[in-house]
């Protein structure tokens, strides 16, 4: 297994969501070894307090998973702005051997990305360009709420057309009590044939724990977890056709 966890927005939740697939699928699989990447991550200064760190932190029992960065910058901008900045050059064709190398020794390797689709990495390279080089599955996390539609359309129309993997959405920090854009959005993306592969419900940080005690709620099958679209789907009919009544 290869795959890609992007957004379609910067601060969506990747880290979560790649943290939840880690766990369950870490679970799943039990015996075999997990490679989990983050190429490249701006605005930290130590590991605990990175995008990986925070994954090893809760999946800390999991004894077949190894963590793998290849540039860290300070400067919480852009990868590519950093590195002007900081004076360490990214080197793309580098950065896509080292990914090669780990997933030649792993069973299953999930990639981070940073940011969305057109964060640049070099000054002609993006983040899509790095998953349509390396022919991974790709997910895509996004939010619930007002404008998703747009921002989510878009993406999916960019990886099509590097024709990309593209395997699903996965929708986070969904409200308890969600507004008329949260019931119906779900819906749109259901009745246009983007397939939702989970949906992660809005949390406060103190009550992560939780979410990851209870993660196969939240994600579909594919991703190790028993989320039933079709279900939720329904649910967020009904509560569409009582709200506009």
């Amino acid at each position: 297994m290869f795959i890609f966890i992007t957004g379609n927005d910067t601060e969506i939740g990747k880290t979560l969501v790649t943290s939840l697939i880690v766990k369950l699928l870490s679970k799943k699989n039990k015996t075999k070894k997990i490679s989990i990447i983050k190429p490249v991550e701006s605005g930290i200064e130590s590991f605990a307090e990175s995008d990986l760190g925070f994954i090893k932190k809760n999946n800390k029992h999991s004894k077949l998973i190894e963590y793998f960065n290849f540039y860290t910058f300070s400067d919480p901008i852009s990868p590519y702005t950093a590195s002007l900045i900081e004076k360490d050059k990214i080197k793309f064709n580098t950065l896509v051997k080292k990914i090669y190398e780990v997933k030649k020794n792993s069973d299953i390797t999930i990639i981070e990305g940073a940011g969305g689709l057109m964060v640049p990495l070099t000054p002609s390279k993006k983040i899509i360009d790095l998953i349509q080089v390396l022919e991974s599955d790709c997910y895509l996390v996004v939010s619930p709420s007002l404008g998703t539609i747009n921002h989510t359309l878009l993406s999916i129309e960019a990886l099509k057309s590097r024709k990309i993997s593209f395997k699903g959405i996965v929708i986070n920090q969904y409200p308890e009590n969600p507004g008329i854009s949260e019931i119906y959005n779900p819906v749109f993306f259901s009745d246009n044939k983007i397939k939702i592969n989970g949906v992660i419900p809005k949390m406060k940080k103190d009550k992560i724990p939780i979410l990851f005690s209870n993660a196969d709620k939240y994600l579909s099958k594919e991703l190790g977890g028993k989320f039933n679209i079709k279900t939720f789907i329904k649910s967020r009919n009904l509560l569409f056709k009582k709200s506009i009544l």
